[in-house]
């Protein structure tokens, strides 16, 4: 070690005070080692290490290790002595500057400071209280394992690693945030990623240049291809086998230390309306839910503005007795279809928010009971039609069938641009809005993926399975011919 770098004993313990502005929850333990009883101190910072860690491994040594050290060969420096002989914790290592000490210490690392000895010892201790494995909040669990990761960044690479227990599993760490010091992970399988889709993505997150990170979507926001665009081009979620299903598929995941959110690379439109589940049901049954999805989410986008498009400017299209029940029951509402409809969208929209913000206890009473006395109330005061509460609350059922919390909300909001369209220019502006959004969607990639594949470029197998859900034999067959 270079003499310029080599810091005395209370040199380092005054810069490390200093560095760290004498903060409360820094903590010293003053103790004796040896025969010779030289003094020592262990500095921590409180509620980062294990309580446990520290007395077993890095305390209880020290003073109760005068007995052994004096068999051993006292040629050896203290620090050799320590980290050979006495220290029992299983990452220890020499550090020798303040610059080296502060990172360790507020990553919960303990450091023993050694009279008359140039620079410190460094022990692992770190031990942060972390919420037990539970099922994920953010999506129910029909059928499959219900363990959804956590906020620490160690038990969520625990919980994907122990479902690819393969030598081929791949795990990168660096540490992101010029405050936060926030570590994120890159998990994948290196025979199956696509070495250029790694590379970039590397070189993405190692261009990170951001004070904090306290959550996934940052690094979402940061690393995205067409960070202007509304769809979401990273995949996230909490459950582990979905993880572990997209590492076996060739993409990346990343993982944030301090979030139960993990990120895929790359992702296109059709992973986002697929699920874990559909592998865990019969091939029909989850063929079968993945198209009522597809469904789901062209009614999300294109139910209201059709309703509108159609009658205000084709109501020919519509069938007469129908029309006479929709005229009928318009008869007296002061408000033209369009302010209708829109009224309609945004008090859903704000129930929506209002059931998410309040408290779980009631927060489904008040979605419920609201929409219901808000509806009908409004039905019989004749300030909206029965049609228009059976339009937006079908568009309203049809927006939960979509998996993604991402594109949900992506579809949620285009719904209201397509409704401007229907209402200057009809069937035609919903044309031209489709015809926007293909041209959009065509134009985004994620990570050199198109967004649109396997459908744009074609692809025949790959098309496929996003249609169908292949059953395993014919997987099986192919493998074996």
């Amino acid at each position: 070690m270079p003499e310029s770098k080599v810091n005395t004993t209370r040199d380092l313990y005054n810069e490390l005070v200093s560095e760290l502005g004498n903060s409360s929850d820094l903590s010293t333990r003053n103790c004796l080692i040896g025969e010779e009883r030289i003094p020592a101190s262990v500095v921590w910072i409180d509620g980062l290490v294990s309580k446990q860690n520290l007395n077993t491994d890095v305390i209880s040594p020290l003073i109760s290790g005068t007995q052994q050290m004096k068999l051993l060969d006292q040629s050896e420096s203290p620090h050799q002595l320590l980290c050979s002989y006495i220290l029992t914790a299983n990452h220890v290592k020499m550090v020798y500057t303040c610059e080296e000490c502060v990172p360790l210490l507020v990553f919960g690392w303990t450091i023993i400071l050694v009279d008359d000895s140039e620079g410190a010892i460094a022990v692992n201790t770190q031990g942060l209280e972390t919420r037990s494995i539970d099922e994920p909040a953010s999506s129910s669990v029909i059928r499959g394992p219900r363990d959804g990761f956590v906020e620490a960044l160690g038990v969520n690479i625990s919980l994907i690693r122990r479902r690819i227990r393969d030598k081929a599993f791949r795990v990168e760490t660096l540490t992101v945030g010029s405050l936060s010091h926030t570590k994120i992970a890159m998990v994948y399988i290196h025979d199956r990623a696509a070495k250029e889709t790694v590379d970039e993505i590397r070189k993405r997150l190692q261009k990170i240049d951001i004070d904090a990170v306290l959550e996934s979507h940052y690094i979402e926001e940061i690393i995205k291809d067409s960070p202007t665009s509304f769809f979401p081009t990273v995949y996230s979620t909490e459950r582990p086998d979905d993880v572990a299903g997209i590492i076996l598929d060739g993409r990346v995941a990343i993982v944030v230390d301090g979030t139960p959110f993990v990120l895929a690379l790359p992702c296109t439109l059709f992973h986002l309306l697929k699920t874990t589940e559909d592998l865990y049901l019969a091939y029909p049954v989850a063929t079968f839910i993945r198209w009522i999805r597809y469904a789901g989410f062209f009614i999300t986008l294109l139910l209201p503005s059709t309703y509108v498009g159609i009658l205000t400017y084709h109501p020919e299209m519509v069938p007469p007795q129908l029309l006479s029940s929709i005229l009928s029951a318009r008869d007296g509402v002061p408000f033209p279809v369009l302010m209708e409809a829109l009224i309609m969208e945004i008090i859903f929209e704000g129930l929506r928010e209002a059931s998410i913000r309040m408290p779980r206890s009631i927060g489904s009473a008040i979605s419920i009971v609201g929409a219901l006395v808000i509806g009908e109330s409004a039905v019989q005061a004749g300030i909206i039609s029965s049609p228009s509460v059976m339009i937006v609350a079908g568009t309203a059922i049809a927006s939960f069938t979509i998996p993604s919390i991402s594109l949900s909300g992506t579809i949620r909001m285009l719904r209201f641009f397509m409704l401007m369209l229907a209402s200057l220019l009809g069937l035609y502006g919903i044309i031209i809005g489709l015809f926007m959004l293909g041209v959009q969607l065509a134009s985004i990639q994620s990570v050199g993926l198109p967004y649109l594949s396997p459908f744009a470029p074609f692809k025949k197998k790959e098309a496929e399975k996003a249609i169908f859900r292949v059953p395993w034999f014919t997987l099986r067959k192919k493998r074996e011919n």
